[in-house]
């Protein structure tokens, strides 16, 4: 049914890692063509003297973004900084035949009182808040179907609730306490202080424990409170986050294997793996999977859930969300095996 077609892409914020990944993952896509590269800083700059590396866009100049720059596209990525999307995305809402999957935090949450707590803020567009689809499709894929705006979830986030949605959907789950650890591109590809070299390596550090912006999500789609308590790992990217699950009642193994096959049946990019032994982002890394191994240990529910903070946790989620919008097959450009070295 896809046959012929080829879809006229934009990415906003192209410069970035996830837009560098959105960029590596689109070329192979086979019914979209990558066709504007937005980047105000590097506006009027070619690619090839930014990323080298993306060599079949070669020739491509990076330009501003604006309403005009994007007419005549028909999907547009906005993997913008955290408080601008929410300044652009009305305006380009109007654009029509334009479909938007927007990578930032800005219209994750459902209220502007909650975005104002956890992001300091008053948000620009709070009339939008609570009436985009939720970009996590193992969860909300038929709201996802030809759609035309999503917002996905963070990268910590969607670990967390992928790892405890089935658990949620029993009405058991009471409380969820995560302890997630990831790696250093998650803080994105700006200058900070806290990313360099010198400050990460040979150290492991916790921050923002309880007050960290992707813990709204969680709760939000979970329905139970949630603490989260993120780390900082010496690594480039990855996410393991171990959740301690408290129930009401008792679960056997039996049971939660159960209850997590029956939940993730039919969505090709969660893989339950109740008997693994050895979590590790290293099973997952440079893929669009998320592995998820549910247990019981002496009474205590725990589930590790392990992504690519950038792939599964951004970009190619997003490109997931994309397809669905789109019609085409959830894993079209997605297909991809992790180099484990």
């Amino acid at each position: 049914m896809n046959e012929g077609i080829c879809l006229k892409v934009g990415i906003a914020g192209a410069t970035g890692y996830t837009g560098f990944e959105l960029c590596r993952l689109l070329i192979s896509h086979p019914f979209v063509e990558i066709s504007a590269l937005f980047a105000n800083r590097s506006a009027g700059v070619a690619v090839e003297k930014v990323a080298p590396f993306l060599r079949p866009l070669a020739g491509m100049t990076y330009e501003t973004l604006s309403v005009e720059a994007v007419e005549g596209l028909d999907i547009l990525f906005l993997a913008l900084p955290h408080g601008e999307s929410q300044k652009v995305l009305p305006h380009l809402m109007q654009v029509k035949g334009l479909k938007i999957v927007d990578l930032s935090a800005d219209f994750r949450l459902n209220s502007p009182e909650l975005f104002q707590k956890y992001y300091k803020e008053a948000h620009h567009s709070p009339e939008l808040l609570g009436k985009i689809s939720l970009g996590l499709p193992e969860l909300y894929r038929e709201d996802l179907i030809g759609v035309d705006v999503c917002a996905t979830p963070g990268c910590y986030a969607t670990s967390v609730m992928l790892g405890a949605w089935p658990l949620a959907m029993t009405g058991q789950l009471k409380r969820v306490v995560s302890d997630s650890k990831s790696g250093v591109s998650g803080a994105g590809r700006g200058l900070k202080e806290g990313s360099l070299y010198c400050e990460v390596d040979g150290g492991f550090s916790a921050y923002s424990t309880g007050v960290h912006r992707h813990q709204p999500e969680m709760e939000m789609v979970l329905g139970v409170p949630v603490f989260f308590s993120p780390h900082l790992v010496p690594m480039s990217r990855g996410i393991l986050s171990t959740l301690y699950c408290d129930i009401a009642g008792t679960m056997t193994q039996d049971k939660l294997t159960q209850i997590y096959e029956a939940a993730y049946e039919g969505c090709p990019f969660v893989v339950v793996k109740p008997d693994l032994s050895n979590p590790s982002t290293k099973y997952v890394s440079g893929t669009n999977e998320c592995w998820i191994t549910p247990k019981v240990v002496d009474g205590q529910i725990v589930v590790f859930s392990a992504l690519d903070n950038l792939i599964k946790g951004a970009s190619g989620q997003a490109i997931q969300c994309m397809n669905l919008m789109c019609g085409f097959d959830e894993m079209m450009g997605l297909a991809l095996i992790p180099p484990y070295i």
